[in-house]
């Protein structure tokens, strides 16, 4: 409040000091623009200028928000054509045509985060493996997707790519994955199959290998007991070193029974089908002892694995009344 009062003051006695001053000499300000000319006060030249300053600060104003508001307007309409053009791609997507999407959105630049999950989805789309690949560490630095469904995405692209590949390319496309694709389970599995069809069944034993050795996988096992070729029983004597640690395992009883075989122990393959088969009945155990029996001449045994097999096939079937004759024959 004392301050106010102060300031106040002061200005009373600015104003009284000014009035003094205009009294005592008004001066004078001439104005002549061709054979116009105009006088007055020095203060009141003071005061017009001042109110002109002031209409001019006015006007720069107003014409600024015009062109505000033509940017707003502007910067409005892109974004509506942006969400034109992401509701197009996502109704050409889910009507199968990702090369229209692909097309449109390489015409954008820089792809913003919505348009790289519709890119991806088109490239996926049309098994542009390769391009998924690449798209994945922008993917990853704009948080497109989750950490669980960038892996999806990166797992199916990487299959995609060895399915793709002819038996000459098939290592090399291997040799360029990443280490977090060529430890991944499921890849690993699918080139070993690749390997076995292709008939280098050697190297998909050096694969499954150090595979099964880095981490313990079920699927792994399972195929490995399906590697045929030289030195069988170099592959029994490592799948035998496994048995210590995972003797309770289906599907290593199951590879061990396979390896037996192609050694010719038919003994110790019988042992470990049904071996299997105690631990889990399953119809890959019931076919392998059905097949085995039979040409061990025990053809009635066999019989009632291969029937035991073929129901456990087929799971679901409805619970159907039968006849008493089939009823004692099943049983």
């Amino acid at each position: 409040m004392r301050r106010l009062l102060i300031i106040v003051l002061l200005m009373l006695l600015a104003g009284v000091g000014v009035i003094a001053l205009i009294e005592t000499d008004p001066g004078y300000v001439l104005v002549s623009y061709g054979h116009t000319t105009v006088e007055t006060s020095l203060w009141v030249g003071l005061v017009l200028l001042l109110l002109g300053f002031g209409l001019v600060y006015i006007l720069l104003r107003g014409v600024g928000g015009v062109l505000a508001t033509r940017g707003i307007v502007s910067d409005w309409m892109s974004r509506r054509a942006y969400s034109r053009l992401l509701a197009r791609c996502q109704m050409k997507l889910d009507a199968g045509e990702a090369q229209w999407v692909v097309d449109a959105l390489l015409e954008q630049r820089p792809l913003l985060a919505q348009e790289l999950r519709l890119l991806a989805r088109a490239r996926d789309q049309l098994g542009e493996w390769r391009d998924v690949i690449a798209l994945l560490p922008k993917l990853r630095k704009q948080k497109v997707f989750g950490e669980s469904e960038l892996a999806a995405y990166a797992r199916r692209a990487h299959l995609g790519l060895l399915a793709d590949s002819d038996t000459t390319a098939l290592q090399a496309v291997w040799a360029e994955f990443p280490v977090e694709q060529r430890n991944d389970p499921r890849l690993v599995q699918d080139y070993a199959t690749r390997l076995l069809e292709n008939g280098a069944g050697g190297e998909a034993e050096k694969v499954l290998a150090r595979a099964i050795k880095r981490s313990w996988d079920t699927g792994l096992v399972s195929l490995f007991g399906r590697i045929e070729g030289d030195d069988p029983a170099r592959r029994l004597k490592l799948a035998q070193r496994w048995e210590k640690k995972h003797a309770d395992d289906t599907s290593l009883m199951l590879c061990l029974g396979r390896l037996s075989l192609q050694n010719e122990l038919w003994g110790k393959a019988r042992a470990y089908f049904e071996k299997c088969h105690a631990f889990s009945p399953n119809a890959e155990a019931c076919a392998e002892l059905a097949r085995l029996l039979f040409s061990l001449g025990e053809r009635e045994q066999s019989a009632q694995f291969y029937r035991e097999g073929l129901l456990l096939s087929q799971p679901n079937l409805p619970d159907l009344p039968q006849t008493r004759r089939e009823v004692k024959q099943i049983a």
